[in-house]
């Protein structure tokens, strides 16, 4: 591992990741804070899941069959901060030559966390980005993130039976749900497609008087010039797959919210709602 004297260490401003830098260690090329330090743990991330479990207690974390996730401490300027190493497992054969041509899912989900932050969302703090190749062919590629302190998924916020809920309670609920409304809604306004919006990849936590929300799983995240009308009632309607703890006045509450981010949409509001309504059943009939 070299350290940041030596020509290994290269700016990434080139790329708009202005405070990251490069260290490259064998075949792996890790993406870092600049003040990031810890040549020890970057030497193990840089060696792969078994010379991370030599060092750190691994803890596995459920998730999909194209990725592996790990949760484990990390002391850093004094503080143990709990990180998540993800894993992203090619899909298929296919899949793994499409990255011979374009980036790997690990640097498309740095992107857009990136931009995300320049745009006034919250997504992880990136601790690494590494991606292992030989030639073109990227044998290993992963990101690691700081633990958002104190956030919970929205499940465990919303799915809660709100005529049991004491009075301070429900107005906290029924804050996040407008202001569950308008951080869509300002995405949405600033042409941002979320790749996978559902309740499950939205963290939400309380801060003395109001909701900070970060996102998660940003890998197929998007800015366009406009978004098109089918990723909006995409987007829409994956917020929305929550089966319990949510009635239709909170979907109303969640509808105005967005709206005030998106006015273009308000003549064809009615549309726009029965649209999406009716595809939200759909899906969670099937789901």
């Amino acid at each position: 591992m070299e350290n940041a004297k030596g020509s290994a260490i290269q700016s990434m401003a080139a790329a708009n990741y202005s405070p990251f830098v490069k260290v490259r260690s064998g075949a792996c090329t890790l993406h870092v804070p600049s003040d990031l330090g810890h040549a020890d743990f970057l030497k193990s991330l840089a060696l792969g899941e078994a010379e991370l479990g030599k060092r750190y207690t691994l803890e596995r974390i459920g998730s999909a069959s194209s990725s592996r996730v790990f949760r484990f401490r990390l002391k850093i300027s004094g503080q143990d901060r709990r990180v998540y190493y993800k894993e992203y497992m090619d899909r298929s054969l296919g899949d793994a030559l499409k990255h011979v041509v374009r980036a790997s899912r690990a640097r498309r989900a740095f992107r857009a966390s990136m931009m995300l932050n320049r745009n006034g969302f919250q997504a992880p703090e990136i601790v690494a980005l590494g991606e292992d190749r030989v030639l073109l062919w990227n044998r290993r590629c992963f990101l690691v993130t700081f633990e958002a302190v104190a956030a919970l998924p929205l499940y465990s916020l919303l799915e809660e039976d709100s005529s049991i809920l004491e009075v301070e309670l429900l107005r906290r609920k029924r804050a996040l749900i407008r202001t569950l409304g308008k951080t869509v809604g300002r995405l949405h306004a600033h042409g941002i497609v979320h790749g996978d919006l559902r309740p499950g990849n939205v963290l939400a936590r309380w801060e003395q008087d109001h909701w900070s929300v970060c996102l998660l799983d940003n890998e197929r995240t998007r800015k366009y010039p406009w978004v098109p009308p089918s990723l909006r009632r995409k987007n829409l309607v994956q917020i929305g797959m929550l089966r319990t703890g949510v009635s239709h006045t909170d979907r109303l509450r969640f509808w105005r919210a967005y709206l005030t981010e998106c006015p273009s949409l308000y003549p064809k509001r009615k549309q726009w709602a029965k649209r999406v309504h009716t595809r939200t059943v759909e899906r969670l009939k099937k789901d």
